[in-house]
């Protein structure tokens, strides 16, 4: 047990880690959430209070309380530290228990995937859209980017699962991006979408 900066004792914390592979169903439901995906980027950023995610997101206390206790219960997230105000009220901060949250796709349930397929679709369409400012890339078909924000979710796990091991992260979006790459370069490789990517290399030319 120790001690927080208001003298009282609190439980041990759970590991921080860079990466956290989810393949809890339940906990995937979760993070299938727009407010929960806000709260916990802007946790990723820095540790911080209810009281403070309220005024950043513009909810009320008792909606980010809300939120709070369904990702405390999950394990999404941990009590960092407490800290008194100036009259005595307890500021609690938290912070996640990962700087990155992967899901597994086979673990996805039914009514979540279409939540973590636009997340993709919406990453793939800016690469595609700064190839094509650049690049001059042919278009690209909305099933063609449905089945690669498949392929894309599948990259991701396989490329963070080998940082599941690493302590906390110094810089989460580093991380992300680091990530992001690798997954994207597996991706490339793959025959079925070396063709795509290399007409983009051969339209530049």
């Amino acid at each position: 047990m120790k001690k927080d900066n208001g003298g009282k004792q609190s439980t041990s914390k759970p590991f921080k880690m860079a990466v956290c592979i989810v393949d809890d169903p339940d906990k995937i439901r979760l993070l299938a959430d727009f407010t929960r995906a806000e709260i916990l980027q802007l946790l990723c950023e820095h540790p911080m209070t209810a009281a403070q995610l309220s005024d950043e997101l513009d909810l009320t206390r008792a909606a980010v309380d809300y939120h709070l206790n369904l990702l405390i219960k999950a394990q999404l997230i941990y009590l960092e530290r407490v800290e008194p105000e100036e009259h005595g009220i307890l500021q609690k901060f938290y912070s996640p228990l990962a700087a990155f949250f992967i899901v597994d796709y086979g673990c996805i349930p039914k009514g979540a995937k279409r939540y973590f397929l636009q997340t993709q679709i919406i990453h793939l369409r800016g690469i595609f859209t700064a190839s094509q400012l650049h690049h001059h890339f042919s278009s690209v078909s909305p099933e063609t980017l449905e089945k690669l924000a498949v392929v894309m979710l599948k990259q991701l796990e396989k490329a963070g699962r080998k940082h599941t091991k690493e302590g906390p992260a110094k810089n989460a979006e580093t991380l992300k991006v680091k990530i992001y790459a690798e997954a994207l370069e597996n991706l490339m490789k793959q025959d079925e979408w070396h063709a795509l990517f290399k007409e983009s290399k051969e339209l530049r030319l």
